[in-house]
Order: C-alpha cells, then sequence, then structure tokens
C-alpha cells in the first residue's frame, strides 16, 4: 500500500513538473519527400523537443499519429519542424492545436526551408516552377536527343542498303 501512494505522488509531481503529453495530433507529409525526423514544441520555447519520430520514416502522401510530450495546459501553438531523408528542413510556426476534434500538422513542399531566404539575392518563396520547368527541360531534351538519335540510326540503315 505504501508503494502504490509513492508511486501515485510521483506521477502526479512528474506531470506537474514535465507537463502534459498532447496525444492524438495527426502528422501529414506532403512534402514529396520522405521524413525522418519530426520536431514539435510549443512556439513560447526556444528549443525543439527531441525527434517524435524515434527512427521512424513517413513516406510522402503517409500520415502517422504523435504525442507531444511536455506541453502546459495554456500553450495551444506550436512549431513544427520536419527534416527529410536528404537533410532538408520544412516548418511551420504557430500551428493551433487547442481543437481537440481536428489536431493535424500537415508539411508540403511550400513549408520548405530555403537556406538563402536571407540572402540579399533572394527573390520570394521558394520557386516551386522550378522543379516543374526542370522536369520540362529534361523531358525536352530527351524526346530531342532519342529524335536526333533515331534519325542518324534511320539515316545509316538506308546508307547500309544502298
Amino acid at each position: 500500500m505504501k508503494k502504490n501512494v509513492i508511486l501515485v505522488v510521483f506521477i502526479l509531481i512528474s506531470a506537474a513538473v514535465f507537463g502534459q503529453a498532447l496525444n492524438g495530433v495527426l502528422f501529414i507529409n506532403s512534402t514529396g519527400y520522405d521524413i525522418k525526423e519530426l520536431y514539435v514544441s510549443p512556439t513560447s520555447h526556444d528549443d525543439w523537443y527531441d525527434d517524435l519520430l524515434n527512427g521512424q520514416t513517413v513516406s510522402d502522401g503517409e500520415s502517422v499519429t504523435i504525442t507531444i510530450p511536455g506541453y502546459e495546459d495554456s500553450e495551444l501553438l506550436f512549431d513544427a519542424m520536419a527534416v527529410d531523408v536528404d537533410g532538408d528542413e520544412y516548418s511551420q510556426f504557430e500551428i493551433d492545436l487547442s481543437n481537440s476534434n481536428n489536431r493535424s500538422i500537415e508539411l508540403t513542399f511550400d513549408d520548405y526551408d530555403d537556406e538563402y531566404a536571407d540572402d540579399e539575392y533572394y527573390e520570394g518563396d521558394y520557386d516551386l516552377g522550378y522543379t516543374d520547368g526542370y522536369r520540362d527541360a529534361f523531358r525536352d531534351a530527351y524526346s530531342e536527343a532519342f529524335k536526333e538519335g533515331y534519325q542518324a540510326g534511320f539515316e545509316a540503315a538506308q546508307e547500309m542498303n544502298q
């Protein structure tokens, strides 16, 4: 009986000292890349909490339910930062998780942290058209090279037949 009382007191003290855990927060990965680390902490804190994925990888388009430890009831706004398998970071700030019916954090490619954002030549958010433009240019170059190769092969075959 005495051990049970000590255990209950320890649990109550731990909850008071370390804060509560925010359970059932849905993390949605819409970045286009697999996420290997996820950090969430109250906006009022200067430091990130520990990695909430604990070695788990969340593939693009997938979601996972997480628990955010050590927050106070008065803390309603949270910051989130994810790191993909290439080491790129995605972050959002002041995410409102006060609605217990809709607690989710979705990170997209728009949340990509561009390392050159403070550069004087930086002209705005990461250009999403860059990826599409690169892909289109590659497709066009490949198509053109294929046509040239086909034409050269066709001409070589005609010369052999003469």
